[in-house]
């Protein structure tokens, strides 16, 4: 790993040499075709393995681009990435190139941290085509309603799908799970596989569920023909009929049917990996740390999540990449930021079972689909783009799921409903009601 501001060299790493030139990086606007002097950009990675990644990107990059060369700092696991974006530009210190996550969009925009990328896009066509092959959905998550413009440019295709222990499921008898089956199968699968020996450091569940994730609990609410808000946006939903069969559903899972583990249960690790887990839902860069840590433990792969009764939807989330507002050269800090999603950037994080392309024009590139399974399922991950669904949009005030008041009311909400402290529908009716009086006074 690189350390903090030290330099990107201008070699590209000998793995990569056969994608120099298949990126389009190398053109680019006037402002990179006509550089003069050198430039060097400083890039704001936060600290992890996507790190590598991106720094082996940008690497490629100014290979392709001899006059760009850079420097990578990266944020400490142990400070607030968000605090320290923003003390950085109160300090008139920001990166030119800066790492951030689809919770961080909306307050980078409003801070005035991330640029509107939709502007610096509008400046030549080759970036306007490349925008339009990235996946609709996930470009929707750099944007918001109260400050138009794209925020962010996604790393990857980031939707939610089923990972199933395999050898579970064939010794307890269970078919495996198909595209097209139901919550209903899924509770039911879910109970076969669910085994409570008396011996707590045995015990077997169907699946574990990341209960407050907003791409958790939003879809169950839109798959019952609920929402967090009214169609016009200026009304909760949380009281909506939909909205508490499908939370109260999904609360089931713990309160009604016991397969799945209960909030803050202890594997001593994680349980999928460890065995004692049948089902688990997670994005693509879940297959790392399952390869890493299964091995040959036990055969598994991956289907899309089942159908709920209204609409098949799913939740989604990613990484990205943004240009910040403080950089003294826009043209050329964009023109890197978009070899993020170029075809040769795309293939550098695909190629390590990391990300599917956000490329649709990559969505059979041999690059991951012939990656050794598993997953052998590779199919699911791009028809589970299909179904992917935006976080709702509330106003600035009341906060976001993610962060703020409506993340804080959100996450005590979900977890006393599914720890069985009150019903679904009483607390959802009360959400709504704090909801509303925010709404109102925005």
């Amino acid at each position: 790993m690189m350390a903090a501001g030290a330099s990107l060299g201008s070699s590209p790493l000998a793995m990569l040499a056969g994608c120099a030139g298949s990126g389009g990086g190398g053109a680019g606007p006037d402002a990179v075709a006509k550089l003069g002097q050198p430039v060097t950009l400083r890039y704001l990675v936060p600290a992890g393995t996507k790190a590598e990644q991106d720094i082996t990107v940008y690497k490629q990059y100014q290979a392709e681009n001899p006059k760009i060369t850079g420097t990578v700092e990266q944020i400490p696991s142990t400070i607030n990435q968000t605090d320290r974006m923003f003390a950085l530009a109160a300090g008139n210190d920001l990166p030119d190139v800066l790492a951030l996550s689809d919770a961080r969009v909306k307050p980078y925009a409003l801070q005035g941290v991330a640029a509107d990328l939709d502007k610096l896009a509008a400046k030549d066509k080759a970036s306007q085509d490349l925008l339009k092959d990235v996946y609709p959905n996930m470009l929707g998550l750099g944007r918001f309603k109260s400050k138009p413009g794209l925020y962010m440019l996604p790393w990857a295709l980031d939707v939610l799908v089923t990972y199933y222990n395999k050898t579970m499921f064939r010794q307890a008898g269970v078919d495996l799970p198909k595209p097209n089956w139901t919550i209903d199968d899924f509770i039911t699968t879910a109970k076969r596989l669910t085994k409570d020996t008396g011996d707590e450091s045995k015990r077997q569940f169907g699946v574990t569920v990341g209960w407050t994730a907003w791409s958790e609990y939003v879809p169950w609410m839109l798959g019952y023909g609920g929402d967090m808000l009214t169609p016009d946006g200026k009304k909760s939903g949380l009281d909506m009929p939909g909205t508490i069969e499908g939370i109260d559903t999904m609360a089931s899972l713990v309160t009604k049917h016991n397969v799945a583990a209960p909030i803050g249960y202890d594997f001593g690790g994680d349980g999928f990996n460890l065995g004692r887990v049948g089902m688990r839902f997670s994005i693509r860069n879940a297959v790392v740390a399952i390869r890493n840590a299964v091995k040959d433990n036990f055969e598994w792969d991956v289907e899309l999540r089942p159908a709920f009764p209204k609409k098949r939807v799913v939740g989604m989330g990613t990484q990205g990449v943004t240009v910040s507002t403080q950089t003294k050269q826009p043209d050329v800090a964009w023109h890197a930021a978009k070899y993020t999603i170029t075809p040769a950037g795309q293939k550098i994080y695909a190629s390590q079972y990391a990300s599917v392309p956000v490329l649709q024009s990559l969505r059979n590139d041999p690059v991951w689909r012939n990656l050794p399974a598993p997953p052998a399922n590779v199919d699911a991950f791009i028809k589970a783009a299909d179904f992917g669904t935006l976080p709702p949009d509330f106003p600035e005030t009341c906060g976001t799921v993610y962060i703020g008041d409506l993340n804080v009311l959100m996450t005590q909400t979900i977890n006393d409903i599914v720890n069985g402290k009150v019903a679904a529908g009483t607390a959802l009716r009360d959400a709504a009601a704090k909801v509303n009086a925010c709404l109102a006074r925005a």
